[in-house]
């Protein structure tokens, strides 16, 4: 018995080192609070906003505030625009289509300006 359950552990851990690795990569990339690495993946993940191909971006810091502010130039020829607002959940607002929302841990709205393709997306860690 001791010599057919040794190797089911390790097949079991073997197929489970994985799972446990983007598990621990996706949590790494959520508390993430900087503009450097993953500011992308870490907006995506807290709001629920799919960031598609940018032409720019640009990413601000307010620590007193504990806000992030990252504004992308979205990319026109990968863009179709009515398919994007609709299955993110934008709703027009004026010259803007807005999405907010929070969690737990954030609060985040998301502003995105159809004559420019300019995304303004806010965070506030909580």
């Amino acid at each position: 018995m001791k010599t057919t359950f040794k190797p089911l552990l390790i097949g079991l851990f073997i197929l489970l080192l994985p799972f446990l690795g983007c598990k621990m990569l996706t949590q790494h990339i959520y508390n993430r609070t900087d503009c450097e690495r993953f500011n992308i993946d870490n907006i995506e993940v807290r709001t629920g906003i799919n960031i598609p191909a940018v032409d720019e971006v640009t990413c601000e810091i307010k620590a007193k505030e504990n806000t992030k502010v990252s504004v992308f130039r979205l990319s026109k020829p990968s863009l179709d625009f009515s398919h994007y607002v609709k299955r993110n959940d934008f709703i027009k607002e004026g010259n803007f289509y807005v999405n907010r929302g929070e969690r737990e841990d954030t609060e985040w709205e998301a502003k995105l300006n159809e004559a420019d393709l300019k995304l303004v997306v806010s965070l506030v860690y909580k």
